[in-house]
């Protein structure tokens, strides 16, 4: 450097010319040498892996997935119920709840030890899970036999079930936990439900053959998947009155919204790709193929990468949320349907 001649370092710690002119203590050649070998050696915890996990729900397989997304690996297969269909997290994130449609239950994991906890039987072909804000109430939506099944999350026991609709397929709770939303997608409608008397307060408006449901982040609106119309609707949950109708064809089905709630992403799955849309202009930006029938869809925490379940090829597509390209596509072991992404 600059001319100067830089010697090497002496292990055994003997005095060396610096190339500043100054002399080396054999202490400080010690200290730097064992600092290098704990660094290379990871010892040193000097930066924590930033890596979450994908949870991918399996039918034929009858198991969920878990995929390390440092690695895009899968770490971890636990055997579930059959017709492993949709996962969904407890707030905090320490519970994994899957729905069984083949079983009639749901499997209850402890996400942290990836250990099984509980499998609670509830109604004909358990579809999918709501978990309440506090996260001491989980409902299964039970689509096969119109209705929905109250899951105390402490004791792991069903403790009341209710009629909602035809094919009650998945369901919201508001922020507060007092109301939880269900849609009804054979009916075509949306059941309002008090969660402490456990009665329906109001019916509104939905859409036919509807698979997501997803509160903007102020909940001034809901975005709701309309597959029989090849529409995404954006509704008052107050009055269900349709304040925007986006064109998507090929059967909208799985949905995301991205953590600063300006895109959404939507799986068409008729037409085996995926949609781009900007939520303030309420427009198509771009659209992406991915793979024969495109299932439900999760998001990173930090928006950067989307998770789709590519149910006709046993893969999931790991895409960019930026321009929709596809990173790689994982195996996973049958008819993957559900995803859910966790820190």
């Amino acid at each position: 450097m600059y001319g100067d001649k830089i010697k090497t370092i002496n292990p055994i710690g003997k005095k060396l010319n610096d190339p500043y002119g100054q002399k080396r203590q054999p202490w400080k050649i010690f200290t730097v040498s064992i600092f290098t070998v704990l660094f290379l050696s990871g010892t040193l915890p000097v930066s924590q892996s930033t890596a979450g996990e994908v949870w991918v729900a399996n039918m034929k397989g009858a198991n969920v997935q878990i995929i390390d997304t440092g690695s895009n690996k899968v770490v971890k297969t636990i055997a579930t119920g059959a017709g492993a269909h949709n996962v969904t997290f407890s707030p905090d994130g320490k519970l994994a709840f899957i729905a069984n449609l083949g079983t009639n239950s749901i499997t209850i994991i402890d996400a942290v030890s990836k250990e099984k906890l509980a499998d609670v039987v509830t109604d004909t072909k358990a579809h999918d899970v709501a978990v309440s804000p506090d996260g001491k109430i989980a409902i299964s939506c039970n689509v096969g036999a119109g209705n929905i099944t109250f899951i105390d999350v402490a004791s792991k026991k069903a403790i009341h079930t209710m009629s909602t609709g035809k094919k009650a397929i998945t369901a919201v709770f508001s922020p507060d936990g007092s109301t939880v939303y269900v849609v009804n997608a054979g009916d075509a409608n949306i059941s309002v439900i008090d969660v402490k008397t456990r009665k329906i307060t109001k019916t509104l408006p939905g859409a036919k053959g509807a698979m997501a449901i997803k509160p903007t982040e102020d909940w001034s609106l809901f975005w709701l998947t309309a597959p029989a119309d090849n529409k995404l609707l954006l509704m008052n949950p107050q009055t269900g009155a349709v304040e925007a109708s986006i064109d998507v064809s090929g059967e909208p089905h799985g949905l995301v919204v991205s953590p600063d709630g300006k895109t959404a992403y939507v799986g068409q799955r008729g037409l085996g790709q995926i949609a781009m849309i900007d939520t303030a202009s309420r427009k198509i930006v771009k659209t992406a193929p991915i793979g024969k029938r495109p299932d439900m869809i999760a998001i990173s925490s930090d928006g950067k990468t989307i998770y789709v379940a590519i149910r006709d090829e046993n893969k999931l597509a790991v895409v960019s949320a930026a321009d929709l390209s596809v990173t790689v596509k994982i195996d996973t072991d049958g008819e993957t349907h559900g995803v859910a992404y966790r820190d």
